[in-house]
């Protein structure tokens, strides 16, 4: 009996985990593109290293990995994971579900932030019913297809997430005049809006004020000079 790696086998039960929870079958090719999918999102967030670690190459027209297909059919004679075969408009498939035991991992479990787990779930809501969409997605919206060459590994070291932006340039005012003038425009904002009737004071809260008077503050301040030096200060929420 093939011994399944920890971590291949991991992905495969996470994606079937959350199929599960979604009430969801996955057929063997659909089941091979969540589990690519899954290894895009991980590779994103972990320096291009893939959930699986499967070994991933470009076969005919997507993504396959020998190593996930012998993972699979050894889960699957352990009795891990429930397989049915069937046939369809002339074509034979097998669909693979979780029962009751095991629950299987999350995928947070798996490596992949909130975020990202939230994305997977709404890919498998989208695909998981049209194979074609799947494919596409697969095929044309993923990084390691888009410089594919048949036959060769894929590479996923492009997906990994690169430095944080640098910082946005502050905007100062050095001109002590047109500080006092950005102080008496702001005073008449507050004036004009306290100004208005009591019982639209709620609704006036969530409606930005347009005038005039913000129009020539927001003039005063592009007038202002760009500086590279952070402004220093603190702030609480």
């Amino acid at each position: 009996m093939t011994s399944v790696p920890e971590r291949l086998q991991s992905a495969i039960l996470a994606v079937l985990a959350e199929a599960k929870a979604l009430n969801i079958r996955l057929n063997r090719t659909a089941l091979f593109k969540f589990v690519y999918l899954l290894d895009c999102l991980h590779a994103e967030s972990h320096n291009g290293s893939t959930a699986s670690e499967a070994k991933w190459y470009f076969h005919h027209f997507g993504p396959f990995a020998v190593d996930l297909a012998e993972g699979l059919d050894a889960l699957t004679a352990l009795g891990i994971i429930q397989s049915h075969d069937g046939s369809f408009k002339g074509k034979d498939f097998t669909q693979y579900w979780l029962g009751e035991h095991p629950i299987g991992p999350t995928l947070t479990d798996a490596g992949l932030r909130g975020s990202q787990a939230l994305r997977f779930s709404q890919w498998l809501r989208a695909f998981a019913g049209d194979m074609s969409k799947l494919l596409d997605h697969v095929y044309f919206d993923t990084l390691p297809m888009s410089n594919a060459v048949p036959g060769q590994s894929l590479d996923f070291k492009e997906l990994a997430q690169e430095a944080p932006v640098g910082r946005r340039p502050h905007t100062h005012i050095k001109d002590q005049g047109k500080i006092l003038r950005v102080a008496q425009l702001q005073e008449k904002l507050k004036q004009r809006f306290l100004a208005r009737p009591t019982e639209n004071l709620v609704e006036t809260i969530h409606r930005p004020i347009y005038d005039d008077v913000y129009r020539d503050a927001m003039a005063m301040v592009d007038d202002g000079e760009t500086i590279d030096d952070p402004i220093a200060f603190n702030a609480s929420i």
